[in-house]
């Protein structure tokens, strides 16, 4: 590899990071407010997490469409089950029902042979119609300011719990990743199925536990989500799906899998929180920011494949 692809492979993002940074910083003094920059890593959560998770999927050569709907009906039954005084057993309650999306993705791509992009996007529908019926159209409230202390507004050491629970899943992912046969296995599912079936990899467990572990953590952003605001939504977490694969893809983990790591998604995580924030400051609206994000996802893609020298883009 050239000297130049291999710098741009290895600190571009980076260094795109600081170019935004620098930019927003000048663009706006709001912007550049410390108490901005500290609630950008709250903001972040709940895109983070997701992103990790789909960083997972991604990386073992599949794809989760389902996310966004699968969190929002995990936050639908968790505020159900605070507003009728479960108590601490909500908490099990959510993970459950995001697990179990999770579970049903993983069966359809294992046993039914059904391709991940439409067996998750089955179970999208699915899930949006359960927290469509269950909240009938209206806005779940509860009271359980225990609950919102522990997964959005608690303080500790200057930063809100959100972002706390973001580091947790982030470093337990990237250990998974990183320090287990467990990650090593996903990134050799995803770099050729069919040899790491040959070897004696079990393809059909990884799978089944890498789509349940993603709706698992679908439970846990339900939970911020609905601890940030107070209520919970049958659309809440809609469309967040989108911003997680953008995030995974601009830190670089490859859609055909086998390539990535938990660093760099973290990177992309940052880059898009950063141009939301910024692009909310400078009041640009909400259209041309998703056309700014698309813009931006291709970009990335194209310079990634330049940098690593793939046949895709010309010289």
């Amino acid at each position: 590899m050239k000297p130049a692809r291999r710098h741009m492979a290895d600190y571009g993002l980076a260094v795109a990071l600081l170019v935004l940074l620098a930019a927003l910083m000048l663009l706006s003094p709001a912007f550049r407010d410390p108490a901005n920059l500290i609630g950008i890593g709250r903001q972040v959560a709940i895109l983070g997490i997701a992103a990790a998770a789909m960083t997972f999927v991604i990386l073992a050569g599949e794809i989760d469409l389902s996310v966004g709907a699968v969190a929002s009906a995990a936050a639908v039954v968790t505020a159900i089950a605070l507003a009728q005084g479960y108590g601490i057993w909500a908490l099990p309650i959510g993970l459950a029902v995001g697990a179990g999306f999770g579970l049903l993705n993983g069966l359809l791509v294992v046993y039914v042979a059904i391709p991940s992009f439409i067996a998750t996007l089955v179970s999208f529908f699915i899930a949006q119609g359960v927290a469509l019926t269950l909240t009938g159209g209206r806005t779940i409230l509860f009271d359980a300011e225990w609950f919102r202390q522990m997964f959005a507004t608690g303080v500790f050491a200057g930063n809100r719990a959100a972002f706390w629970w973001l580091l947790a899943v982030a470093l337990l992912m990237w250990w998974l990743l990183a320090r287990t046969r467990f990650g090593a296995n996903i990134y050799a599912l995803g770099g050729d199925a069919e040899s790491a079936g040959m070897l004696g990899l079990p393809v059909a467990r990884l799978r089944l536990a890498i789509f349940t572990l993603t709706g698992a953590l679908m439970g846990l952003v339900g939970m911020i989500l609905i601890a940030r605001i107070g209520n919970a939504r049958a659309d809440g977490a809609i469309g967040l799906e989108f911003d997680a694969i953008a995030a995974a893809v601009i830190g670089g983990t490859r859609l055909g899998g086998g390539a990535g790591s938990m660093p760099r998604t973290m990177l992309g995580v940052a880059l898009i929180g950063i141009l939301n924030n910024g692009l909310a400051i400078l009041n640009i609206d909400f259209n041309t920011q998703q056309v700014i994000k698309g813009v931006l996802v291709i970009a990335v893609v194209l310079i990634d494949r330049w940098a690593r020298g793939g046949r895709e883009v010309p010289e």
